[in-house]
């Protein structure tokens, strides 16, 4: 299994720099851009960290606009920035996001699966 790992993006809402300096929703659509022109395409993308920079509806909004485009599968794990049930609302029906209950940001992999390749 191939697996792209983004982390952190920090993504604004539209039009706001983050800190007031970078525009980081450019930087985070320009890495989404950038999986989808890998070769060979990841089989899924770990998107950890803060997704958004203060975890309001409307960040939320906008990275769900961002990953529109992404063409390879993403499991999404939110950071200490994002609000859950804000979080949960953006990506409620999404098969990776529990519907109700603790949204945690811990995964343990007891082993490599059997089809794991090293490049």
């Amino acid at each position: 299994m191939l697996i792209a790992h983004l982390s952190d993006p920090h993504v604004r809402p539209d039009g706001v720099l983050y800190q007031g300096v970078v525009d980081s929703n450019a930087q985070f659509a320009a890495a989404i851009a950038h999986v989808n022109a890998l070769d060979p395409r990841p089989d899924l993308v770990l998107l950890s960290g803060d997704l958004v920079d203060h975890g309001h509806a409307d960040e939320y909004a906008m990275l769900a606009r961002l990953l529109a485009p992404l063409d390879v599968p993403v499991l999404a794990i939110p950071g200490n920035h994002d609000e859950r049930e804000a979080f949960r609302q953006a990506f409620a029906g999404q098969s990776w996001l529990p519907a109700y209950g603790p949204i945690t940001t811990r995964w343990t992999i007891a082993a490599p699966c059997a089809s794991w390749r090293s490049t």
